[in-house]
């Protein structure tokens, strides 16, 4: 691949003046950075007929770049100039229509003349790696909302659906695989089937040294890193819980699976839970690849996990929202039919109780805070798309559909949902769209009691929910009694913290139920840290106590998780220490152990070389009884520097954190950032809260959707100090006009902290 391309334009401003007098009259939001909600609009009105012809070689060295070639063939209804999408700047226009054509790059976009009716452009590009997720060993692609057009020029918007058609050159010894089955394949190259009509963030491929395992009854192929032969016999469970979920979706929807096949990647630590691509989905290994005791949370939370992501090949895959602004469409209808096929596979569960703790205090949790949102959210570019991600989202709305399926009966809602997904089928959709076919199916004003819920921050009786269930009896009155306990706590003083906090020991040492005793112990961290530590060593000692001794081997397992990382009681943390020394408690993970080490090495600073060692020789490979896995010892070489006593090293470190390729695995960089702001670093981290806040515009630039949250969660979300309050303060008073949408992530995680100090001047 050559240079720049010889006729990029030196500047935007000149590049803006070509499209003012040549171009789109005037129109400068066709090409400003990023795609505006006027380029997609003008795109959508005059582009039919998409597919793109895509070829990608892959070097055997990391530190080579990747280079591709397309075709991408369309119809224009008018002639004149088109732009297309593509964010690095190495690339060449070979041809429109089979000549040589002048083309324009003008802020990441190429703009080039067309004819009207058929056309071709041929395009040399070079891939940027950063949503290529490229290590030594395997990569893989991930372009939700609007990534795409970083690795190679296209139309990068949900509604401009095309056809792919891939071939991927390898390096020896790697392995591919991508939205549909190979066409041709030999040891360094393979071709893969063209597609079904997708979006762009839908197209993905991966390729690496996988390993694979078919299922024998249906084909489907799982590829994985996972080299321990306990976690890989999980496979089984994995595959007939896939296969449930593809059944009871089939029959719901009276349509046959969407896509011509179901493959999945398991990533060691991928960003999200898992990603619908169709015909290959990527989950998270931590989700799918359970301990060796799981919880039940554990085995439901995987569950759920693929029965949201196999729903999206219907929701999401063959019918899409138009615009990101209805992202939620399909998350609702994903996470609300997992719910749904979550009942017949676990018949055990309470699934009202479920529904509260999944649902319901999720919503509130985001509904509480400053950084709360309507479900309708406004996106005016694709590229804040990824800031409309939130709480409200993926758990608010599952709760309003739920109430629109109550309020116009389960079978009207069936048909509505049928017909919805029959009419828009791999085409595209609003939710005015959705909102109109459920009108036609029901005599109730559908579209009021939607605007109800959807137009403006906290719409929608969340609490009202609760105390209709706290009045009840069983389970899920239990569960919303202590939701709505806490609830209260948090709208309350700070003194009552001892109280709350010796009321959810007691309930939990008497909870039978599962999900309702991990519940409590999700709500003891609230009120312990607001303790002084004088106040709190008794309660860590019941707590240390009930890990012990309580009936319930999940509640017993969750509590140690609890202490581990917030235990201050002398006699508790050394408690803690013995079981990581002696690997003594088997129900715990590598993962588990793995954390114990970074919350001791911070316990024991004098001894943390030690402790950190001691964990690195027992995953660096050295110990042939051990599995050893490569992933394991990167992601603990990188966190586990977050750990060290010295303040020159963390110092570094967060310098590091501020420059984005040090961040491109985002888990781990989420974890250091959280050690570095530690409870027990507060006073010494508060200087830490001003760059990370400064950071947050070009994380989001960076990073993938759910990173400002997380970037954060972790900066401010164990901070209680005056000091740290201030910090974040001058900050929003310093940037009156910060992005809206970025603004929210960060008072959503400031909730703690605003709390803390409220209560405190009460």
């Amino acid at each position: 691949m050559k240079g720049v391309f010889e006729m990029i334009l030196a500047t935007a401003a000149l590049g803006t003046a070509f499209l003012v007098s040549g171009c789109f009259g005037g129109a400068s939001k066709l090409t400003e950075p990023g795609v505006s909600m006027e380029l997609a609009r003008e795109r959508a009105s005059r582009i039919s007929g998409l597919s793109y012809e895509i070829s990608i070689d892959i070097p055997g060295s990391r530190d080579s770049a990747l280079s591709g070639r397309e075709t991408v063939r369309f119809r224009s209804a008018r002639g004149g100039k088109v732009v297309l999408d593509f964010v690095p700047t190495d690339f060449k226009v070979i041809s429109v229509n089979g000549k040589p054509a002048r083309a324009r790059y003008v802020r990441e976009h190429i703009v080039v003349p067309v004819s009207k009716g058929e056309n071709s452009v041929v395009i040399e590009f070079t891939p940027a790696d950063r949503y290529l997720n490229r290590n030594d060993e395997f990569l893989y692609s991930l372009f939700v909302p609007a990534h795409a057009r970083t690795v190679f020029p296209c139309f990068d918007q949900p509604d401009l659906k095309a056809e792919y058609q891939l071939t991927l050159g390898l390096p020896e010894g790697w392995t591919a695989v991508s939205n549909t089955e190979p066409l041709f394949q030999e040891e360094h190259e393979v071709i893969f089937h063209k597609t079904k009509p997708i979006s762009t963030y839908l197209f993905a491929f991966s390729a690496g040294k996988w390993q694979s395992e078919a299922d024998e009854e249906t084909g489907i192929t799982a590829y994985y890193r996972e080299t321990d032969p306990a976690k890989l016999a999980q496979l089984h469970d994995i595959f007939g819980e896939v296969k449930m979920a593809i059944a009871w979706l089939e029959e719901y929807t009276g349509i046959p699976m969407p896509f011509p096949k179901y493959d999945f990647v398991i990533v060691p630590d991928f960003q999200f839970g898992g990603m619908e691509h169709p015909g290959c989905i990527f989950f998270k290994a931590a989700t799918m690849f359970l301990g060796p005791d799981p919880t039940p949370d554990e085995r439901a939370r995987r569950v759920e996990l693929i029965a949201h992501e196999t729903a999206h090949l219907w929701f999401g895959d063959m019918v899409t929202m138009k615009w990101f602004d209805d992202v939620w469409i399909k998350e609702v209808f994903a996470n609300q039919m997992a719910a749904k096929m979550a009942q017949p596979m676990f018949p055990e569960i309470d699934h009202e109780l479920n529904w509260l703790k999944q649902y319901v205090s999720l919503a509130m949790a985001e509904d509480r805070t400053e950084g709360a949102t309507a479900i309708n959210q406004h996106l005016g570019n694709l590229a804040d798309a990824g800031l409309i991600y939130n709480n409200t989202v993926y758990d608010k709305t599952p709760v309003m559909m739920r109430k629109i399926e109550e309020y116009m009966g389960a079978e009207a809602f069936r048909d509505g949902v049928c017909e919805y997904l029959s009419s828009f089928a791999y085409s595209n959709a609003t939710w005015d769209d959705l909102v109109s076919v459920l009108d036609r199916h029901s005599d109730k004003d559908i579209r009021g009691f939607s605007d109800v819920w959807t137009l403006s921050p906290r719409a929608g009786n969340l609490r009202g929910i609760l105390e209709e269930y706290a009045s009840g009896g069983g389970d899920a009155s239990r569960e919303a009694k202590i939701l709505l306990s806490h609830d209260s706590y948090l709208a309350g003083p700070a003194a009552a913290a001892r109280e709350h906090l010796d009321s959810l020991v007691g309930y939990l040492a008497e909870e039978s139920n599962p999900v309702v005793a991990s519940t409590i112990v999700s709500c003891i961290t609230d009120p312990l840290r607001d303790l002084r530590d004088s106040l709190r060593l008794p309660v860590e000692a019941r707590l240390l106590a009930l890990s012990e001794s309580h009936s319930l081997p999940s509640c017993r397992l969750q509590i140690l998780r609890l202490l581990a990382s917030e235990a201050t009681a002398p006699e508790v943390v050394q408690a803690i220490y013995d079981i990581w020394l002696n690997e003594s408690n088997k129900s715990l993970n590598i993962n588990d152990y793995m954390s114990f080490t970074y919350q001791l090495a911070l316990r024991y600073p004098d001894k943390a070389g030690d402790i950190l060692a001691l964990q690195r020789k027992r995953i660096d490979g050295s110990d042939p009884a051990r599995t050893f896995n490569q992933e394991i010892l990167r992601q603990f070489d990188f966190v586990s520097r977050a750990a060290v006593p010295g303040q020159d090293a963390l110092d570094s470190l967060f310098s590091d954190l501020l420059k984005a390729e040090n961040r491109t695995v985002e888990p781990w960089a989420s974890s250091a950032l959280s050690l570095l702001n530690h409870t027990l670093r507060d006073s010494s981290s508060v200087k830490y809260i001003t760059p990370g806040l400064e950071a947050v515009l070009d994380v989001k630039a960076t990073g993938d959707i759910f990173f400002p949250t997380n970037w954060s969660v972790a900066l401010l979300g164990a901070h209680r100090s005056r000091e740290a309050l201030d910090a974040l303060d001058r900050f929003l008073e310093s940037h009156p006009d910060y992005p809206g949408l970025l603004r929210n992530k960060i008072l959503y995680a400031a909730f703690p902290l605003q709390r803390a100090n409220r209560i405190a001047d009460q």
